[in-house]
């Protein structure tokens, strides 16, 4: 069941994230609200306060089909604080007409945008860089980092991107995974490409092998 904040209709959720002492949702159709958890905070959310900083927007859907081509597109949304900006970012990815989920959706592209907040008229503002900033996703974690003070050549005004179904690629609903990290890649804000997230060899490994994928960070303390 999508979880209810108390004076509001029944709506569904597409992430959470902290910002700035503050916990901010975002519905399906990019609206935005910020909880006041109070003095219990997350202990007590049935009594949290809330407020609409960005309205619905009708024209938000979850899924797009292509009149002309009756392609079938899935849109993702997610929060991510990053560098002091609370940001959505909107997954297209194309899927397959005949089922409702699954590894066989694939990422085409992204956009970003940066909330930006005004007694309760904010909007969303597109973002064409990221700068030293990368942006990792996933349906159970997503983190924006600087680039330039992390290890392993991760590489500045990029999106990390997981997404996977299923832990067993038996459970598939098409056969066999092609991608054994399910439909991940880097994607460059710069020029639009995509690449593998992981060498080839590597890739090639972890074939077959059961899995369920999320990102690992240091602490930040």
């Amino acid at each position: 069941m999508a979880p209810q904040i108390p004076g509001l209709n029944p709506t569904r959720f597409s992430d959470i994230a902290f910002l700035g002492g503050n916990l901010y949702t975002l519905t399906n159709a990019e609206g935005l609200l910020v909880l006041d958890l109070g003095s219990n905070g997350v202990d007590d959310p049935p009594n949290a306060s809330h407020r609409r900083c960005i309205a619905d927007d009708p024209n938000q859907h979850e899924y797009y089909i292509d009149g002309s081509t009756k392609n079938k597109s899935l849109v993702l949304r997610y929060l991510v604080g990053s560098n002091g900006r609370l940001l959505m970012v909107r997954r297209w990815m194309n899927c397959r007409q005949q089922y409702y989920a699954g590894d066989m959706d694939k990422t085409r592209g992204f956009e970003v945008f940066a909330a930006v907040i005004s007694d309760g008229h904010g909007q969303w503002v597109k973002v064409d860089s990221l700068g030293d900033q990368a942006i990792f996703l996933s349906s159970e974690c997503s983190k924006s980092v600087t680039a330039s003070q992390c290890a392993d050549g991760i590489q500045q005004d990029c999106i990390y991107f997981m997404h996977r179904i299923y832990d067993n690629p038996t459970k598939e609903c098409h056969g066999p995974c092609v991608d054994p990290l399910g439909d991940s890649g880097v994607y460059n804000m710069r020029d639009g490409t995509i690449n593998l997230l992981r060498p080839r060899a590597v890739m090639s490994e972890l074939r077959w092998k059961r899995q369920y994928l999320t990102w690992f960070f240091p602490s930040d303390e």
